[in-house]
């Protein structure tokens, strides 16, 4: 499988700082572009050269035209090729279902994601954060299993004897 190679990430960060006019004495010295080329294959491993040449090129045609554009983060740019949550690509949601033939995600890539899809928005309370951890579990006991009746949905008259049952439960375990 082909990956980033240094050569083109600078390149195209290049063209993002000509592109947002940022002044040659403030553009990113050698030591530092090697650094933030490492903290961008530690965050996208999979990414091609042609994939962030691509992203580059998309973030420049839709946003570099606004007034005070700054420095896309590595999830702001990469919006136009993964699954995005919140304005910026998260990762383990995946690639973009419609992507160009040239920047498809080949197998190889496609298995080199995260096995399980994971929310990347921070805590709307951050001093709370352990609070807003989305409960998540195989089966939930409150409701019937789907398999106890013979179509897709529960009768009324199914619902209504579970709830039933589920009350008695509920009364016994109380009193």
């Amino acid at each position: 499988m082909e990956s980033l190679t240094p050569e083109t990430f600078l390149a195209a960060i290049e063209m993002l700082q000509q592109q947002l006019r940022i002044k040659r004495d403030d553009h990113w010295s050698p030591a530092v572009c090697k650094l933030k080329y490492g903290s961008f294959r530690s965050e996208f491993p999979e990414v091609n050269d042609a994939q962030f040449f691509w992203c580059c090129e998309q973030w420049i045609q839709n946003y570099s035209s606004r007034d005070f554009a700054k420095f896309p983060t590595w999830g702001q740019l990469m919006v136009s090729l993964y699954a995005n949550e919140n304005g910026r690509a998260n990762r383990s949601w995946g690639f973009k279902r419609e992507l160009p033939q040239m920047v498809a995600p080949s197998s190889e890539q496609v298995a080199m994601l995260p096995g399980r899809a994971k929310s990347i928005a921070a805590a709307a309370d951050p001093q709370n954060a352990a609070a807003y951890v989305p409960f998540e579990a195989t089966s939930f006991p409150a409701l019937p299993q789907a398999t106890s009746c013979a179509g897709d949905e529960l009768s009324t008259e199914e619902w209504a004897a579970y709830l039933r049952e589920l009350a008695r439960e509920v009364d016994g375990k109380t009193n």
